[in-house]
């Protein structure tokens, strides 16, 4: 266990199991707590908690789950008589769900809050230096968390991201009690909380390659196999993929398909050094992918063919219309406010008046008291 004072900023680095007991023991008496962690997946193949950090708002503790094992918080993350501050609480509690098991409730999102506020800048930095002056080092963001020992300045900039979300989010919540706007605010928590799932499988899929439906489907079947070739060998190298070989040079070797070393390098679809490392590999696969019979080259889903309905396309013009007004007068983002997506699933179906708005289920209870009459008004 240490416990460090750097620049006004108190945490203790939680490291073995009896300094996590001194934690959860703390921590369980208070009534509220900030939650934060840092992931390494920039550096490492897959998704993996790093660190996991907690403060009452006076200390952080900084977790090492690498090195101690974090169950024990459980308890603490699940119990929903305790409040848990988070600044993104879909990923970190996505994250929390998969690796701990646990759903954390309830919870504040101050990223969330800093929307409701109508807040151009959202982040966690921005709002540090909105509302307390600090300013972050933000090229600490993509740190590979998973090297030990951790530097001085990056277990600094771990508590600062816990250390004081509680106050931002107390002056947060005034703002949002003065503006009317809590109860989005509890609408958008509880949401999030319910629509949380385990962070998902990793799979290989060509249709989400910029530039993949240029490719005929011949080609496609070597950039599949191209893309199933690098999830392997990231896996086996601890790599995030793109840390390989980017997309970009995956869809330059499918569109040439090069068939030996003279045509690989004339391509220009790898490196110098990339090819040294793995151009024979990488021919292998092409020729492989190339071999496919053509009943299993893979095909990008047809565009579904829609008739144009004028009338909703007329219904979804006024829907926008009125809720950009609306969003103009409350000072939101659009989009927050009304995402295109439901605007136009409910133009679709053409409700009839307000009751059917409410019936549709498309808008949270917010929007419905924020818009919904504006958006009834539209009709007919």
């Amino acid at each position: 266990m240490h416990v460090y004072n750097a620049c006004m900023v108190d945490f203790m680095y939680v490291d073995d199991a009896e300094s996590l007991r001194e934690a959860v023991r703390h921590l369980g008496r208070c009534r509220r707590l900030s939650v934060d962690l840092e992931s390494d997946s920039f550096h490492h193949y897959g998704d993996r908690i790093s660190l996991l950090q907690f403060s009452d708002g006076r200390r952080a503790y900084i977790v090492d789950t690498l090195r101690v094992d974090p169950h024990p918080l459980s308890e603490l993350l699940g119990d929903v008589s305790r409040e848990k501050v988070f600044h993104d609480a879909d990923y970190d509690g996505r994250m929390i769900l998969t690796f701990l098991g646990v759903r954390p409730s309830p919870v504040f999102d101050t990223m969330i809050a800093a929307r409701i506020l109508g807040k151009e800048k959202v982040g966690l930095a921005d709002l540090m230096e909105e509302y307390l002056g600090i300013a972050m080092d933000k090229a600490l963001q993509k740190a590979d968390w998973s090297r030990r020992p951790l530097a001085r300045e990056m277990l600094h900039y771990a508590a600062l991201d816990v250390l004081y979300l509680l106050e931002i989010r107390d002056r947060m919540e005034e703002e949002m009690a003065r503006l009317g706007r809590l109860e989005w605010a509890r609408e958008e928590f509880r949401l999030v909380v319910e629509g949380l799932s385990p962070m998902p499988e990793r799979k290989p899929d060509f249709t989400r390659v910029k530039g993949a439906r240029e490719l005929d489907p011949h080609r496609l079947a070597v950039l599949q196999k191209l893309l199933e070739w690098r999830e392997e060998r990231a896996r086996r190298m601890d790599l995030p993929p793109f840390k390989v070989v980017g997309a970009e040079r995956l869809l330059k070797l499918a569109e040439t398909v090069p068939r030996n070393r003279r045509e690989l390098e004339a391509s220009g679809a790898l490196s110098p050094r990339q090819i040294r490392s793995f151009g024979e590999e990488v021919l292998r696969v092409v020729e492989g992918g190339w071999r496919e019979p053509p009943e299993r080259w893979p095909r990008f889903p047809a565009p579904e063919r829609v008739k144009r309905d004028l009338e909703a396309e007329r219904l979804l013009r006024r829907f926008k219309e009125a809720r950009d007004r609306r969003a103009a007068e409350l000072g939101l983002d659009p989009g927050f406010l009304l995402p295109n997506a439901s605007l136009k699933e409910l133009a679709r179906r053409k409700p009839r008046g307000l009751e059917d708005i409410r019936k549709s289920g498309i808008l949270k209870e917010w929007q419905l008291k924020e818009m919904g009459a504006a958006l009834a008004a539209c009709i007919g």
